[in-house]
């Protein structure tokens, strides 16, 4: 029996150090990770050995060893965590769970036969096939959203499974002593296995969803910015048809007054015609056709909410920066930034603009807008956190997903009272 257990600790340590690698975001090299987890898994088995052979199933001294084997495997979470934060609680926690499986299994398989090698057997199986699963199932989610809207509210629910399995199957008599609890066991493992797995899922989708309305909005303003091109390409055709028309009336006219020296009708009629073009010309922000048409879309918002758009963009036709991540960002700062003006006074509406890049050496954006109101800063992402409740902020989380994917500089600050975004990228 002292062998079992010692089996069934060792596969513990060695999955959940398993999990560690693979669903954790790792702050250190593979082979560094792999050492801290050798070590952690050395140290606990030694805590285990010491218990099982001098005090066994004494229920204080397992309470003890327990709780300190906790601390250090949820403390090599946090070591191997790239940051220490609710995500790697999250992780920790769960991949206690998740080794339970073949855990359980096994001591079933032990209760009904007391077959040794057929239970470790069982044991490692088992531990393989969940560990697969999971892998395949949530690693990914877990790593690309998860890891970026968890919250530590969420690791109660691994934690309170944990404290539920150990008391049902090892405090404060092992699960050999009360066989008909490894049914029960076997039941809440499966519902918590299925519950992960539907969480998640349903989390990755309402991330998404949050995602698609942000890019409804970038589509919105693109659609909206090409609308007015559109219009104001399609006036100036239509007056340069007029012109066209006339121009051969116009030139006769203008013949006869410059051969009559009547310099001065000649001149009005030619500004006339200045002035009529000049009028018509089509909005030119930059020289980048999808950010142009997202900066006129903008603007229009701006102007109808009575708004000053101040837009200084040096953004050439093709550029580092891919257009449609540029795209999302300006439209996610400018829409941000002018939800926070529309409540000041008229005079102070006012939201100031600045892109400059250089080609394969920098790009930079800068936005800038007044805020009387005091801003809080999350102390896990660095931005300002949404006072607007559950479905807002997510235009910021969008800004840091960019910083993210093309390794910027990101400042997000307060100067006096004005709230200022820059972000810098530098290709050398």
């Amino acid at each position: 029996m002292k062998i079992f257990q010692l089996w069934l600790v060792f596969h513990s340590c060695v999955f959940m150090m398993l999990y560690f690698m693979t669903f954790l975001l790792l702050k250190y090299s593979i082979k560094k990770s792999i050492c801290l987890c050798v070590a952690a898994t050395a140290i606990s088995m030694v805590f285990e050995i010491i218990r099982i052979y001098f005090v066994f199933d004494a229920p204080i001294p397992k309470l003890i060893t327990t709780c300190m084997n906790i601390i250090i495997l949820q403390g090599t979470a946090l070591l191997l965590s790239e940051k220490k934060n609710a995500y790697a609680l999250f992780i920790g926690f769960s991949s206690a769970n998740f080794v339970l499986a073949g855990n359980i299994l096994s001591c079933g398989v032990f209760v009904a036969s007391y077959c040794l090698p057929a239970a470790m057997a069982v044991c490692t199986l088992g531990n393989t096939v969940v560990f697969c699963f999971m892998a395949v199932m949530i690693r990914a989610i877990c790593r690309n959203t998860l890891s970026k809207e968890i919250s530590i509210w969420m690791c109660a629910l691994p934690a309170m499974g944990y404290v539920t399995f150990y008391f049902i199957l090892y405090y404060p008599v092992s699960f050999e002593q009360r066989p008909e609890n490894i049914l029960a066991a076997l039941s809440l493992l499966a519902t918590i296995v299925a519950l992960y797995v539907f969480l998640i899922h349903y989390s990755d989708t309402k991330s998404a969803e949050k995602g698609l309305q942000w890019k409804n909005t970038t589509l919105s303003a693109y659609i909206s910015g090409v609308k007015i091109q559109a219009d104001a390409a399609e006036n100036a055709i239509q007056e340069f048809r007029v012109i066209r028309h006339d121009i051969r009336h116009k030139d006769s006219l203008l013949i006869e007054l410059l051969q009559e020296r009547k310099y001065t009708e000649a001149e009005q009629i030619l500004k006339k015609d200045v002035a009529i073009i000049d009028r018509k010309q089509v909005c030119a922000y930059c020289e980048n056709t999808i950010i142009n048409s997202i900066l006129a879309g903008m603007a229009k918002r701006a102007h109808h909410m009575g708004i000053k758009l101040h837009m200084s963009c040096a953004v050439p036709k093709e550029t580092n920066v891919g257009e449609y991540d540029l795209a999302m960002l300006s439209a996610n700062l400018i829409e941000n930034a002018l939800q926070a003006v529309e409540k000041l006074e008229q005079k102070e509406r006012v939201v100031t603009l600045t892109v400059k890049s250089r080609e394969m050496e920098s790009f930079f954006f800068e936005i800038k807008n007044p805020c009387r109101d005091k801003v809080l800063f999350s102390k896990k992402t660095g931005l300002p956190c949404s006072e607007l409740g559950l479905g807002h902020g997510y235009g910021m989380k969008s800004v840091q997903n960019f910083v993210e994917k093309y390794h910027a500089e990101f400042d997000c600050l307060m100067e006096g009272q004005m709230f200022i975004v820059r972000i810098l990228i530098r290709f050398l």
